[in-house]
């Protein structure tokens, strides 16, 4: 029956894109985008349901190659044949979309049901998982717990920052097993030239990830200052003949320079490297903190390199989501510390769906408008989102119940709206501390009463169970101090002889630990108060207090 009904649906399908109709043709705005809404989730729901045939399919071809006496290895080598006919993609693709399908089916029940909901698009479900593809099945499912708590969060992402997630939360309940996985994915490097259309080629080098990111940006920073010289070629254009200039001894290429490659970091991770988070490489994404470790002591402890330097600036987070506190300037133009603070808390396009570099800074509200130039009105973007007005969208900050900025909606001409927040950089934390919460208002009989008295569906996914995920005690951390404009500022600076802020000890414990790598500390905050400060003239930034609740 089932059969019967999907060779009809297809049938109709079939018709109706060939030849086309008269009512599609007068269909209005509306009702196309309410069409082409209703195919992308017909296709993610059809999705979910191939990750599961794919993964019965390959369950029965292995069973009968069993009964024919034939070895496990040769029933996995037939399975993926009969995978790669029926899905029509080569053995390799075929092989891969099994794995990943499998993981989904049956270790990461939430993932699975959020892309045949349309809560996420099939590419961001096997990027998924491919990233806990060396996990154990108890890995996978914690992941799995962990992700499916933030959906209204990761809706609006690319499929690339939806790995991320899932890579910084394996690396956090597993930071052992990330320095095997990426000794082991070092392996794998390898350059493949492929032929593209027209006469072009396609590079591609799997390196490690510190490395890529600095090719990426000393390529684009020549890019840059030649566009800056007149050079009429278009950016992305100017990247590739350098890198094609730099490999066959072309031209000059790229001239060597310092580059300033900005890696995150947190202060577990240098107290305690064994029990280390993920490290968040700008405008890569994450990396195994084994790998930027690697690269922290070879840049302290060089000799050879006058060049390479490793400097360590602090950042403070909102303990209660993850994402960096607030800065702001009085100028238009988005000065350099803001804008190296906004790169690294964005770290990627903040348009809805976008996993493209930064290449501009956009203020939400137009500074025509009165739009401050600060993060919480400042957007990271690639050059193409940040003409959103030409193209009829527009965008506005979406604040939570004490005022404080969560997310940016856009909306179209037409009134598609989509969602996009800031980078969780702690998303471990953040899950053991939202379920420490909820746990402690269930038990609270006045929240209860409170809660019971509300009506509608709730905003996010259902709390897990007593027993679900274990994640151990929520971390208690202590209020983060302020960064204060210089002495003398007007309504601001720190004055001589105030008292140390009650974090001096954890300041302290940091410092030795600093201290012992033998690197260079710069921007290290004052000691004082958490009161929110008023606009100060200049360019120089404010990072406010905690905002915990």
């Amino acid at each position: 029956m089932g059969e019967l009904d999907l060779l009809a649906v297809r049938a109709v399908l079939s018709e109706l894109g060939a030849h086309g109709s008269s009512s599609l043709d007068a269909m209005s705005v509306d009702g196309t985008i309410a069409l082409l809404e209703g195919i992308v989730g017909l296709e993610s729901a059809l999705e979910s349901v191939r990750a599961r045939a794919v993964v019965h399919l390959e369950d029965a071809v292995k069973e009968d190659c069993l009964r024919r006496d034939e070895s496990p290895r040769q029933a996995a080598r037939v399975a993926r044949s009969e995978a790669a006919r029926a899905l029509k993609k080569s053995r390799s693709v075929a092989g891969r979309t099994l794995a990943t399908s499998r993981r989904l089916v049956r270790s990461m029940p939430g993932m699975l049901t959020a892309l045949s909901h349309a809560r996420m698009v099939p590419q961001a479900a096997h990027k998924v998982g491919s990233v806990v593809g060396p996990a154990t099945p108890e890995q996978r499912r914690q992941v799995d717990e962990i992700l499916s708590s933030r959906l209204s969060a990761l809706e609006g992402c690319g499929s690339l920052e939806w790995g991320d997630q899932a890579a910084k939360i394996l690396h956090a309940l597993d930071p052992e097993g990330a320095a095997a996985r990426h000794h082991a994915a070092k392996k794998d490097r390898h350059v493949r030239v492929r032929r593209t259309d027209h006469g072009m080629a396609q590079v591609t080098a799997v390196i490690p990830g510190i490395d890529g990111a600095r090719i990426r940006k000393g390529l684009s920073v020549a890019a840059e200052s030649a566009r800056a010289q007149g050079d009429r070629r278009g950016h992305q254009q100017i990247m590739a003949d350098l890198f094609a200039d730099a490999l066959i001894g072309r031209a000059d290429g790229v001239d060597p320079t310092s580059l300033d490659v900005g890696i995150v970091i947190t202060d577990r991770s240098l107290l305690s490297p064994a029990h280390a988070d993920a490290a968040l490489v700008e405008g890569f994404g994450a990396v195994p903190y084994e790998h930027a470790r690697e690269e922290m002591l070879r840049a302290a402890q060089s000799e050879d390199d006058p060049e390479l330097a490793l400097t360590l600036r602090r950042l403070y987070a909102d303990v209660d989501v993850g994402d960096l506190v607030a800065v702001e300037s009085t100028a238009r133009a988005f000065p350099p510390a803001l804008k190296r603070f906004l790169m690294i808390a964005h770290q990627t396009c903040r348009a809805p769906h976008c996993d493209a570099p930064i290449r501009q800074m956009d203020h939400i509200v137009p500074w025509s408008q009165g739009g401050a130039t600060s993060l919480d009105n400042g957007n990271g973007l690639c050059a193409g989102d940040n003409q959103k007005e030409i193209s009829g969208e527009r965008a506005e900050v979406v604040r939570d119940e004490d005022g404080v900025r969560r997310t940016v909606r856009w909306t179209t001409r037409h009134g598609q709206t989509a969602s996009r927040g800031a980078i969780d950089l702690d998303p471990v934390g953040t899950y053991r501390r939202r379920r420490a919460k909820h746990l402690a208002r269930s038990t609270d009989p006045e929240t209860q009463n409170d809660s019971a008295q509300e009506s509608g569906p709730p905003t996010e996914p259902a709390a897990p169970r007593d027993d679900a995920l274990q994640l151990g005690p929520p971390t208690e951390r202590g209020t983060r101090p302020d960064i204060a404009p210089p002495d003398g500022a007007e309504n601001g600076g720190a004055q001589q002889g105030d008292a140390p802020h009650h974090d001096e000890l954890g300041t302290a414990t940091l410092d030795r630990a600093l201290e012992d790598l033998r690197v260079r500390l710069t921007d290290l905050p004052l000691r004082h108060g958490t009161d929110r400060p008023g606009r100060h003239p200049g360019d120089w930034i404010v990072l406010r207090g905690s905002r915990g609740r």
